[in-house]
Parts: C-alpha cells; structure tokens; sequence
C-alpha cells in the first residue's frame, strides 16, 4: 500500500479518529455514559450502529466537499442550509466550548494524578501546547494527529489483551448480565452519532485531496470502523469491571488500578494526555479555517500569529466552565443536549439535502 493511498483512504479517518478521541473517549467515561450504562451487550451492538451511522454520514459528506470544493465548515454548511448555516455556527460555537471544557478538565485530571501539579498549571500547560499545535496549521496537525492515533490503537489494543488475559472471565460473563434493549441501544447511538458527525463539517478539510467519487465514498465507508474501534476494544476492556465502573470519574483510572502495572500506567496517561492535545488542536484548528475564510472573503488574511492567539483565548473560557461544572455532568447534560440541536441542524439536512445533492449530480 502506498503512501498516496493511505493519505486517501485512511487519513480522513484517522483524523477524525484522533479528534474524536477527547476527554470523554479516552478516559471511558464517555463509553460509559452512552454505551456500558446499558449493559455490556447493548452498548457493543449500539457501538456497531453508531460506527454504521458515522460511516454512512462521511460518505454524503466526503462527496458533498468534493463537488461543492467546500474545505472548511462555513462553506460546507452554507451547501447544507444555504443562509441558515449561521445556526450551526451557534451551535458549534457551543459545542466546541464544551468538548474544550471536557478535554481540559480531563487533562487536569490526569496532570494532576501523574505528577500531582495544581489545575491551574495544568491548564497553561494544555494551553501552551494546544496554541504551539494549532500554530502549524494543516499539514503538521494531519501527521502529528495520524501518528498519535496509531500510537492510541497499539496501546489500547495493549490495555485489552491484559484485561482478556487476567479478567477474560468476568469480560466474558458481564455479556449475559443485561438483556439487550433495543430502543435505548438505537436511541444512545442516534445521540452519540449526532454528538459526533458535526466534526465532520469542522474537519472536512480532510476531503481536499480526492479527486473521484470513487475515492471519496471508499473513504467514507472505512471511517466508521476506522473510528470505533479502539472504542469496541475499550468497551470491552471497561465491561470486565462492570457494574461498579459505571460510578467511576475517570474509567481508565480503575482499569489500571486493578491491572497494578505501573508501567503501563505511565504510558496510558501520557497518551490520553496527547489524544486530549491533538482533540483541542484539531477543535480549534478548524474553527480558525472557518476564521481565515471569513477574512479571505474580505480580501485580508488571517495572520499566521492569530491562530495561536484565538485558541488561547477559546480555551481560557472553556476552563473556566470546566472548572466550575466538572467531567461527569459535562458529559452526561452537555452531550444530550447537544445532540438534539445537532440533529436538526445537521444530522439530518446532511441525510436528506446532503445525500441528494451529493448523489444526483453526475461524476465530473
């Protein structure tokens, strides 16, 4: 396989794989709120339909892109709802503040445990990093973000292969102790999907590079599975300790009390402290090309210096509120919520309006 053809096939994915992966994701608590607080069973096969969803919506939207030649979230949406975007911006404005509030206080979180510095360092430390990342701009934030999720799949898939090794039983039990529920497993899936499917517009400068239909609903197809699947060996990893990890802040954080490897521990924190930078980089990065559009519109563009300035002052706000509301009930309110006024303005234009003008018009 070459090098042109994963930059094709396998990016767009592992870029929107590696932003999706934030506070929520990656400590587990977002997995349990919407998939194991069902029972192991129910969360596993709402996972397969939320990958199916995620999968079906990049393929409209990689193809969208493509013919409309709409690189960053404001022209994307202007295909979707024409004037009407300016609500999707309102809406993203506030979903990005949460999602920031969420990776940040994780990453507090997690600073705080591995070398027990105050919340308020660890902040400007996320910050600083954050900002210099986000200075880089496109292509520096596709390889950075490409590799750590490679780098997120082997040490996971690490995590998994300990808890079969010395917990396969309960893992394997915990599948029989909830009776599958079908309307709560299809409903959490819609909800998490609709959570999610908006960084496809914020990150749809993934989609600059293809050049046929053909490469755009590939592409697409592989997306979903691309995404989800650290998620299906996590939430396998996290159902050997069910029911009790339900109640757990930071899900990862018993995992690895039980497994007592202080090694693994280590590595564990220092990637899901890099999948929260990378999911904050890639957060503010496209909310910059959304800013860099408006100034082009006006002939006058956007500084280079002004990106990492932007981000700065985005996340000092999102701190704030994560400070003052904490992980759980972020997640457990914020997401919902969000759901529903994302499924109006783009989960289902993009099904509908989407899907038509991505697939009645003809192949260039």
């Amino acid at each position: 396989m070459t090098i042109k053809t994963l930059q094709t096939y396998l990016v767009p994915g592992l870029v929107i794989q590696a932003v999706l992966v934030g506070g929520g994701y990656a400590t587990g608590r977002e997995l349990v709120e919407f998939f194991l607080s069902m029972g192991p069973l129910s969360g596993l096969i709402g996972m397969g339909l939320t990958a199916a969803i995620i999968s079906i919506g990049s393929m409209i939207g990689f193809e969208l892109a493509r013919l409309g030649r709409a690189y960053d979230y404001r022209s994307f949406m202007g295909l979707l709802l024409g004037r009407g975007r300016f609500l999707f911006e309102i809406v993203y404005f506030a979903g990005l503040m949460l999602v920031l509030a969420i990776v940040s206080a994780a990453a507090g979180e997690l600073l705080f445990d591995l070398l027990g510095w105050s919340h308020l360092l660890s902040a400007s430390i996320f910050m600083a990093a954050v900002a210099v990342l986000v200075f880089f701009g496109n292509s520096v934030i596709e390889k950075v973000i490409s590799v750590w999720s490679v780098i997120f799949y082997l040490t996971y898939g690490l995590l998994f292969v300990l808890v079969l090794d010395r917990f396969g039983d309960q893992m394997l039990a915990s599948l029989t102790m909830e009776p599958f529920r079908p309307v709560d497993t299809v409903w959490n899936a819609v909800s998490y999907s609709a959570y999610n499917i908006p960084l496809l517009p914020v990150l749809i400068f993934v989609a600059r590079n293809f050049k046929t239909r053909r490469e755009a609903m590939l592409a697409g197809a592989i997306a979903g599975p691309l995404i989800l699947l650290p998620g299906f060996a996590f939430l396998l990893t996290l159902s050997a300790f069910y029911p009790e990890i339900n109640q757990s802040t930071l899900p990862v954080q018993t995992v690895l009390a039980r497994l007592d490897s202080p090694g693994l521990a280590l590595a564990l924190q220092l990637v899901v402290l890099g999948a929260l930078i990378k999911t904050g980089a890639g957060l503010l990065h496209g909310f910059n090309e959304r800013l860099a559009r408006h100034f082009a519109d006006m002939d006058r563009p956007l500084r280079s210096g002004l990106r990492p300035l932007v981000a700065l002052a985005v996340m000092m706000v999102a701190i704030v509120a994560a400070t003052r509301i904490g992980l759980v009930d972020l997640i457990g309110s914020g997401y919902r919520y969000s759901a529903l006024f994302y499924l109006a303005v783009l989960v289902i234009p993009l099904f509908t309006v989407g899907a038509w003008r991505a697939f009645m018009q003809k192949e260039d």
